[in-house]
């Protein structure tokens, strides 16, 4: 036992896992699953105003164009063709209203996805912020409601770009890796089609590695050195390649079934959008303890504390420290003077009970709206 105990103590030694144990630590210590949890709720109450502007969008694309616009309808018309003919027209008259429409339907979700985008980002700041700060009871900068809102709306836009623009640029490269062996008459070279294979996968490292890079530099409130920041922003494209993967793979498992097709692009979303969340904050905390410890050493502050407070006594040995504090003490005695606040500990317990009541009760309210559902379901059936 004692050699086992050696050999894990040699291997939690070494600068690589003990830093994964660190940022593990402080990932936990800080409620990294609670904030992942909470950014995932907001970005999906972002989703809904994304979605009523890109309709817009689309219908001032189609506006121009409006020979696209029924072709694009009867596309539509045959992807919704399991569906029955009630339900089919519903959704085909809602779209077609919503590309009608698309002005009002544009300034709504404009300000809408703003808003809520702005929101999104702020808490992706916050929770950020809790990972990477050496001290997570560090009081956060009060800043201006309308500056405030104002900084994360330009982030946000700037993210939105960036996304653009890198995964535009590796989708290209992949379309025109293929294009150009082609036309140099090197398709048929049988070792060049393993490299091209690999060509799309870096260009995706490469894009999610800049938008990594971009969340790191103007989320976190302090610095941290630059290389652990690139290696951090590495590790992030990396996992977040490995998420694209299972969730595309995910949602063709979910559409090869017609019962699972309607529920479970949407579940993998929401999962996709979870594990992203928790992606994030677990490559801060990685980046924020590349030089610092998971937690300050309280302890050893407090018996610092304590010695330069003995350093101090007086000659009647009473301290300066108590001197002050009898000229200031509370007539209703000790307990006047405990902190309005509680301990880090106290508080994460309390949430996590918290989290884990919130994920029984939501439980079960979805199975019961889920059992309303079905039942009513079955009536409209049985009036058929």
């Amino acid at each position: 036992m004692s050699a086992v105990k050696e050999r894990v103590g040699k291997v939690t030694r070494r600068p690589m896992v003990a830093h994964l144990l660190r940022a593990n630590q402080r990932f936990g210590g800080r409620l990294g699953n609670q904030f992942g949890a909470a950014i995932t709720y907001f970005s999906v109450l972002a989703i809904v105003p994304i979605i009523m502007f890109a309709f817009s969008v689309l219908g001032f694309v189609l506006a121009i164009a409006p020979d696209l616009k029924q072709e694009l309808l009867d596309e539509i018309r045959k992807a919704l063709s399991g569906l029955d003919n009630g339900t089919r027209a519903s959704i085909m008259a809602l779209i077609k209203n919503a590309l009608d429409h698309f002005k009002a339907i544009g300034i709504v979700g404009l300000l809408s996805a703003l808003y809520s985008g702005a929101g999104w980002i702020g808490n992706l700041k916050d929770a950020v912020r809790a990972q990477w700060r050496e001290s997570f009871d560090l009081r956060i900068k009060k800043e201006n409601f309308l500056i405030k809102n104002a900084h994360n709306i330009l982030i946000l836009l700037g993210l939105l770009v960036l996304i653009a623009i890198t995964f535009g640029l590796a989708s290209i490269s992949t379309t025109l890796s293929g294009t150009i062996t082609g036309w140099l008459g090197l398709d048929q070279v049988g070792w060049l089609q393993p490299v091209l294979a690999i060509v799309p996968i870096i260009f995706s490292v490469g894009a999610g590695w800049l938008v990594f890079m971009y969340l790191f530099l103007v989320l976190p409130e302090t610095r941290e050195p630059w290389s652990a920041v690139r290696r951090g922003s590495l590790i992030g494209a990396i996992g977040l390649g490995v998420l694209q993967y299972l969730t595309s793979f995910l949602i063709g498992r979910f559409t090869n079934s017609p019962t699972a097709s309607l529920f479970g692009p949407v579940i993998a979303l929401m999962v996709f959008l979870n594990l992203f969340a928790r992606l994030v904050l677990f490559v801060a905390a990685w980046i924020g303890t590349a030089t610092h410890a998971a937690e300050l050493d309280y302890a050893g502050l407090e018996e610092e504390a304590e010695g330069a407070e003995v350093a101090g006594q007086t000659d009647d040995g009473r301290t300066r420290a108590d001197e002050q504090d009898d000229k200031t003490a509370d007539p209703r005695g000790d307990w006047s003077r405990t902190p309005g606040y509680v301990s880090h500990e106290v508080a994460t317990r309390s949430v996590q009970v918290g989290t884990g009541t919130g994920y029984v009760t939501g439980a079960a309210t979805g199975i019961g709206i889920g059992a309303v559902i079905a039942l009513a379901i079955n009536r409209l059936r049985g009036r058929r």
